[in-house]
């Protein structure tokens, strides 16, 4: 009887060890990836100091994203990161001087028509096409090895066809500013983790856009 409640004991012992150390090493690992998710975030805000950086940093974090969400080996945050800012720079430039001059011709626009709510109307949903629009630039320019023409045009065609993956995209975008303005401590990690979740909605878009 006694060494019937000695292994019963025991038993009970493994199990509640086990899930001790199940627990400790699921724990392990979202702290290496908040951790991954931190210095990545470092990074990328590091890169877009000089301004003129911002998309191939940009750029660079959603190459960084893609390698872990398609579970590819890398050199290490670090050497990925810069790798990707090397090779995108001169491209993500050139789409970025683009995306700039546009913009500044919405602001005009608002500037000029800020009397008139029909045309202000029809200039809303410009701009929203336009962040839409701009929310697959960097997945796009991260994910295909292909000309800044066909960036542009894959972004409007994949923007306006696929709604239902650009409002949840415009819905990371919200919930990230509204955190960062709630809890501005989540700054440290807001581009790194929007940048992760945005791209696993894209992901799913390309595999089954490659497979059509």
């Amino acid at each position: 009887m006694i060494l019937a409640k000695s292994g019963c004991l025991f038993t009970a012992y493994c199990k509640g060890e086990r899930t001790v150390n199940i627990i400790i090493s699921r724990v392990h690992y979202y702290m290496e990836k908040l951790a991954d998710l931190f210095l990545l975030n470092l990074l990328w805000v590091l890169s877009c100091l000089p301004i003129i950086t911002i998309f191939p940093a940009t750029v660079s974090m959603y190459g960084v994203v893609r390698k872990w969400i398609m579970k590819k080996e890398t050199d290490g945050i670090f050497r990925t990161f810069f790798h990707q800012f090397r090779e995108c720079f001169r491209q993500s430039l050139g789409v970025s001087i683009l995306w700039a001059a546009l913009a500044y011709f919405i602001y005009l626009d608002f500037q000029i028509i800020n009397s008139n709510k029909f045309l202000l109307g029809i200039l809303g949903l410009f701009t929203l096409l336009f962040l839409s629009f701009t929310m697959y630039l960097f997945p796009i320019m991260a994910h295909f090895q292909t000309n800044w023409k066909n960036i542009i045009r894959n972004s409007l065609i994949i923007a306006v066809f696929s709604p239902f993956s650009t409002i949840a995209l415009l819905v990371i975008l919200l919930v990230t500013l509204c955190l960062i303005y709630l809890f501005p401590i989540f700054i440290s990690v807001a581009g790194s983790v929007s940048a992760y979740l945005s791209y696993r909605i894209c992901h799913r878009l390309f595999i089954k856009i490659k497979a059509a």
